[in-house]
């Protein structure tokens, strides 16, 4: 069974505080020059860095395994409308 370990790399913080981020981490990242990031600090000091589109994409993956794949939650929300439109017209 293959491990799935960390690689480290090492940076240097400029005067103006910024870091470069390593090209192969920035590609395995999809990091684009503009690219939005999430920085957590934990309480020991570690920093954490996340691309906000991993971060949806995760929050999309998480919301697509709660329902069956081949019905959309946005049509039924949308027949539930027409049904509820429909009723306050025939009141």
């Amino acid at each position: 069974m293959a491990r799935n370990l960390a690689v480290r790399y090492t940076g240097k913080v400029d005067k103006a505080g910024r870091i470069v981020i390593p090209a192969e981490i920035r590609a395995k990242a999809h990091l684009q020059p503009g690219a939005t990031v999430n920085i957590t600090a934990g309480a020991s000091g570690r920093i954490v860095l996340e691309p906000t589109l991993a971060i949806v994409r995760e929050a999309q993956e998480y919301f697509l395994s709660l329902g069956p794949a081949d019905e959309l939650w946005s049509d039924e929300l949308l027949a539930e409308r027409r049904l509820e439109a429909r009723r306050e017209c025939e009141d």
